[in-house]
């Protein structure tokens, strides 16, 4: 049997005992904690109601601060974290005023990677929101994503929503899934933006109506990558629409029939004002029929130039008064250098080359097309300086040589090109020509005063003494404004 050391186990005993005194001490200390921060919470709720009782914001009516509330949601708001949210966090009497404003909810955002947070997030703004009218985004949607839940909480609520948008599906069936389970009718839509993704070998099929049961309201329309085969399914849908983005327009393969696709989707577009048209290519044969589009007022081309002329003779658009070709880079296809206004645009009176990445653009060629145009308007690329001024001016008048003459070339009046003899005015958003350069001859100015040319509208930039100079002088011959596009903006919310 051990023997036992009694020294050992009195100090064994000590030190048990004086584990314990630090045991119930460190309880104490927690304890004392506890009570320290639940004292310093109470504090800190006084002093917070004292702080704002100060503030300047608390003797406003809560029906201000709901107005002012809602003005941070607005589209040109820039606040990158939901407003909402941030506001419901400063104070608990800007969380009652946040929560009971239901303005404030109506942004509904759903991207795949919140996952269920991003459910419970939906749930919550729809039920702040209450029987407000609804933006409704869903980005990277994947197949996963089709839960009852999510579809439930989406449908539910969609005959109150007023803008829809699905884009960037992960692959190509995602879009047109999400569009699928959509419900039949959109009483209250007012705007659709459906994109397949943007990568270019990316493109939706559309396989079913959308909102076969109709969308009275729906007025704007944007589609990208969506294969035009399938754009029947969108038309009967879209009878009201007014405005139409359709970009990257795909035809398909094999390419049979894609022109006479193409001009039957617009063509049954009975409503249509404003249409912007982005297409890779185009082909059009004297033995195609036209695309005779009666109602379009605005109408903007984005195509590569090889394609353009056919792309513009292909079209009737008896009532246009604005078109804007983008990425125009210059140059032009000697094909069909002719009259487009008389037969195809005879009310054409503003042409606006969009993102031209020429100083010294080639004119004559669009002289030719739109002869009769009242505005020309150069919106220029902004990664470049801008254009010449001086060349535009000198390229519109009457006597200057056609494209390819020299200065003093002395070839009959008859062998020169009288360019725009309706112009009027003549807008350029960038110029690469400091103004205070230009030479203001008095011989000059008169020969550009005798053409019907009233108005120039140039980028502001007065705060440089002697371009303010420059201006002043040339305020005294023609009238000079600020640049604006003059186009609408249908597309921005």
């Amino acid at each position: 049997m051990p023997r036992f050391n009694a020294e050992r186990r009195r100090r064994a005993l000590l030190l048990t005992k004086r584990l314990e005194d630090i045991a119930a001490a460190r309880r104490n200390l927690v304890l004392q904690l506890e009570e320290l921060e639940e004292q310093a919470k109470t504090m800190q709720h006084e002093f917070n109601v004292l702080h704002n009782l100060d503030a300047l914001t608390s003797n406003l009516p809560d029906e201000v601060l709901a107005m002012i509330f809602e003005a941070g949601v607005l589209p040109e708001s820039s606040h990158r974290q939901h407003f909402g949210v941030l506001v419901s966090h400063v104070s608990s009497r800007w969380r009652k005023v946040a929560l009971g404003t239901s303005f404030l909810w109506t942004r509904i955002v759903w991207h795949a990677r919140n996952g269920h947070e991003g459910v419970a997030r939906v749930s919550a703004f729809l039920e702040r929101s209450r029987l407000a009218l609804l933006d409704v985004s869903i980005h990277q949607i994947q197949r996963e994503d089709f839960s009852p839940e999510f579809l439930r909480l989406i449908n539910e609520q969609f005959g109150r929503c007023r803008h829809l948008r699905i884009e960037d599906g992960q692959v190509v069936g995602d879009l047109v899934n999400s569009i699928n389970y959509l419900p039949n009718a959109a009483p209250l839509l007012k705007s659709i933006d459906l994109s397949a993704g943007n990568a270019s070998a990316t493109y939706a099929k559309l396989d079913m109506p959308l909102f076969p049961s109709g969308a009275p309201c729906l007025r704007t329309a944007q589609l990208h990558n969506i294969d035009i085969k399938s754009m029947h399914f969108v038309l009967p849908a879209f009878n009201s629409v007014t405005s139409l983005r359709f970009t990257n327009a795909w035809y398909g393969i094999p390419t049979h029939g894609k022109y006479d696709a193409l001009r039957n989707a617009l063509m049954a577009l009975p409503s249509l004002y404003h249409l912007e048209l982005q297409l890779d290519e185009h082909d059009y044969h004297d033995t195609d029929l036209p695309i005779v589009l009666p109602t379009v007022r605005y109408m903007r081309l984005d195509i590569p130039p090889p394609h353009l002329d056919m792309l513009t003779s292909s079209i009737r658009a008896q009532n246009l008064v604005a078109l804007s070709i983008e990425w125009w880079n210059g140059h032009v296809s000697p094909i069909g250098v002719v009259d487009q206004s008389t037969t195809r645009f005879p009310l054409l009176e503003h042409l606006i080359l969009t993102d031209i990445a020429v100083t010294r653009p080639y004119l004559d060629a669009y002289a030719k097309r739109f002869p009769k145009i009242k505005r020309l308007t150069f919106h220029v690329d902004p990664e470049y300086k801008g254009c010449d001024i001086a060349h535009i001016l000198r390229s519109t008048r009457f006597d200057a040589p056609e494209y390819g003459f020299q200065e003093n070339d002395t070839s009959p009046v008859c062998d020169r090109l009288a360019r725009w003899p309706n112009l009027e005015v003549i807008a350029l958003s960038a110029t690469n020509t400091h103004l205070d350069s230009l030479s203001f001859d008095t011989a000059s100015m008169e020969k550009l005063v005798s053409l019907p040319l009233c108005k120039l509208m140039l980028p502001n930039t007065l705060d440089d003494k002697a371009v303010a100079d420059a201006i002043a002088q040339l305020k005294s011959i023609i009238q000079v404004e600020d640049y604006s596009l003059d186009w609408p903006m249908p597309f921005t919310l």
